[in-house]
């Protein structure tokens, strides 16, 4: 398998500096970070947003629109609802190692303004590899005929390295890289920030 170079991450341009000041944060952790109560907090986690809201006045939640419930519940495998895979995507951070999928995310925002971060992916992965999880798919998107996606969906990185997909195939790469903890936005990680 060929290493993973970079990692690109796009933000809101608003969100800069709270990414600057606490890294790239799940939305779970950014909702126990600004102190949403624990029940109100369940409860978004596992619902769709349509629209994005801000939870403070530098943190903006991107919208979920590209999975709606009724064409998520069509691709869920293994016993998962809707509101199963909502909560487990809201738990990772999110990074694109490939800068074409990277643009096309950018193209959907709009003329929203976007902060992109650049990452080095091997630096990442060897100190955060046990909190990386590697998806064959856009796992937020389940329109146009989306893929299948159950609990084999993220692998872990441990596994993708020495086995690959759980079909076997060990030569295709990855569509995302997700982290279950925060990302530093430092050194040696980060490689730049450019506005686009």
């Amino acid at each position: 398998m060929r290493p993973i170079e970079r990692l690109y991450h796009l933000a809101e341009a608003d969100n800069l500096p709270s990414i600057l000041q606490h890294g790239l944060m799940s939305t779970e952790r950014l909702l126990s970070l600004v102190g949403v109560p624990e029940a109100k907090r369940a409860t978004l986690l596992r619902r769709h947003r349509p629209d994005s809201f801000r939870l403070s006045e530098s943190v903006l939640i991107r919208d979920q629109r590209p999975m709606p419930p009724a064409a998520l519940a069509r691709s869920l495998m293994d016993g998962f609802e809707p509101a199963d895979w909502y909560a487990l995507l809201n738990g990772h951070v999110f990074l694109w190692p490939d800068r074409k999928r990277m643009d096309r995310q950018r193209e959907a925002c709009g003329g929203r303004s976007q902060a992109l971060l650049t990452f080095d992916g091997a630096a990442l992965l060897d100190r955060f590899g046990a909190e990386a999880f590697m998806s064959p798919i856009n796992s937020g998107n389940a329109r146009r005929k989306p893929a299948p996606r159950g609990q084999d969906t993220l692998v872990p990185y441990a596994n993708w390295l020495r086995a690959g997909w759980p079909t076997g195939q060990r030569n295709r790469p990855p569509a995302e890289v997700l982290f279950r903890c925060p990302i530093p936005v430092q050194a040696p990680y980060l490689i730049e920030i450019a506005e686009i």
